[in-house]
């Protein structure tokens, strides 16, 4: 039996990826080493006249993990999951091929997928990064309410006096607000309010500015 040996091999694919509440149409591409030992060298001198077929080793390699992690995105695996968790995919490359012939085929007895390396098209990437920086926008902070007695200016700053202190705008003056103590009746005019309430004749005085 051959020590434990690799084959470099390399693909890529296309995949409808979901992220972020979008359908991605994203390009990966992936390289890796397919690890593999020479279990019966008589039956690959049969099948192959002793010659590994790397070439075709290598397409069925690419086929599988093609097939492997599609199947992971249709089952809601996401971007990041393939790209920082590719062991544990990897693993499953193997348990859904036909690599498990091999061995009763040829001899070839693949061992598992190592050194495996994911990149995502240029699009893709893009969109990833508008999406994390969208989610990572901090919430804006909120503005301390004016001391008790205070007022806040339209420039921001908060004043207990009557001038701002920050750009020297005067502390807007209120119009005083009249209410009929009786029946709850207001002027239309606050500025000119009337000396009996039209509703129910009560008589308007200071009591009555609410």
């Amino acid at each position: 039996m051959e020590p434990f040996t690799g084959i470099h091999f390399d693909g890529h694919f296309y995949a409808d990826v979901a992220e972020g509440g979008m359908t991605l149409l994203s390009e990966i591409s992936f390289t890796a080493t397919l690890n593999y030992v020479i279990a019966d060298q008589s039956k690959l001198n049969t099948m192959f006249g002793g010659q590994l077929p790397v070439d075709i080793l290598k397409r069925e390699a690419s086929l599988s993990v093609e097939r492997a992690f599609t199947k992971l995105f249709e089952g809601g695996c996401s971007l990041d999951e393939l790209k920082y968790k590719t062991e544990t995919q990897a693993s499953a490359v193997l348990q859904e091929s036909t690599f498990s012939d091999w061995e009763g085929r040829a001899g070839v007895r693949l061992t598992g997928i190592s050194d495996m390396v994911i990149t995502l098209d240029p699009s893709t990437e893009k969109m990833l990064s508008k999406m994390a920086a969208m989610n990572s926008v901090p919430a804006p902070v909120p503005t301390a309410p004016a001391p008790s007695g205070g007022w806040k200016c339209t420039c921001g700053a908060v004043s207990n006096g009557n001038f701002c202190p920050d750009c020297g705008s005067r502390k807007p003056v209120s119009a005083p607000v009249y209410q009929c103590n009786k029946c709850g009746w207001k002027p239309e005019d606050p500025n000119n309010p009337p000396k009996f309430c039209p509703e129910c004749g009560d008589i308007f005085n200071e009591n009555d500015v609410k």
